[in-house]
C-alpha cells in the first residue's frame, strides 16, 4: 500500500474513534460526579427542613452549600437531618418537587450515627439543568463530599470541543502522512539517481 491509500483508510477510522471517545470522555469530565475539592461547587445544594405552620409542621428547601454554615443560625429550629422513615422522605421529596418544580433522579439518605447521615440528591430543575450533591449532614452542619452539575446549554460546547480534538488529531495524522510521502519520494529519487 502507498501513503495515499494508507491515509484514505486511516483518517476516517481514526476520526470516528477519536470523535466518539473524546465526546464521551469530555462529557464525563464535564458532567460527571466530582469530589468537592475539584472545581466550582457553587451549584451544589443541600436539603434543609425548616419548622413552619403548615399541616406537616415543616417546609423543605434547597439551599446552596455555601450558605449552609450560617443558615441554621438565621433560621432557629431548622435542621439538615432528613428523617430515615421512608414515608417521611417521600413526603419531603414530593414537597420539594411540587414547590420548586423539580424532577427527581435520586433522593437517598443513609444514617451514619445518631447525629449524622449521608444524603445523595440528584434532580433536574425547571430549566433542565441537572444538579447533584452527596454530603454528610448533622443537625446544624453540612460537609460536601461530591457534586455534579450538567447544564442543558453545555452540550454544544462539549460537542464542539470533541470536534476540535478530532480535527487536531486529523491534522497530526495528515502531517505524518505528508512527511512520510515526502520522505518516500526523496528516497525513491535518490535510489533512481544512484542507479543511473
Amino acid at each position: 500500500m502507498d501513503v495515499a491509500s494508507d491515509a484514505i483508510v486511516v483518517l476516517p477510522i481514526s476520526s470516528y474513534i477519536v470523535f466518539w471517545t473524546s465526546l464521551f470522555a469530555i462529557a464525563e469530565l464535564s458532567e460527571g460526579w466530582r469530589p468537592a475539592w475539584i472545581g466550582d461547587s457553587s451549584y451544589a445544594e443541600v436539603v434543609v427542613l425548616v419548622p413552619d405552620q403548615s399541616p406537616d409542621g415543616f417546609s423543605a428547601e434547597l439551599i446552596p452549600v455555601s450558605s449552609a454554615g450560617t443558615y441554621v443560625a438565621a433560621h432557629p429550629g431548622s435542621t439538615f437531618l432528613i428523617p430515615i422513615d421512608i414515608a417521611r422522605q417521600n413526603q419531603i421529596q414530593e414537597r420539594l418537587k411540587t414547590d420548586q418544580k423539580l424532577s427527581w433522579t435520586t433522593f437517598q439518605t443513609k444514617r451514619l450515627s445518631d447525629n449524622q447521615e449521608e444524603s445523595t440528591i440528584d434532580f433536574m430543575d425547571r430549566t433542565d439543568d441537572s444538579h447533584g450533591s452527596r454530603y454528610r449532614a448533622s443537625k446544624d452542619k453540612v460537609e460536601l463530599e461530591s457534586y455534579r452539575y450538567a447544564a442543558d446549554r453545555g452540550g454544544m460546547g462539549i460537542l464542539f470541543l470533541a470536534m476540535f480534538v478530532t480535527l487536531g488529531v486529523n491534522v497530526l495524522l495528515l502531517g505524518y502522512f505528508v512527511v512520510r510521502a515526502i520522505f518516500l519520494c526523496r528516497k525513491n529519487a535518490r535510489s533512481q539517481s544512484t542507479t543511473t
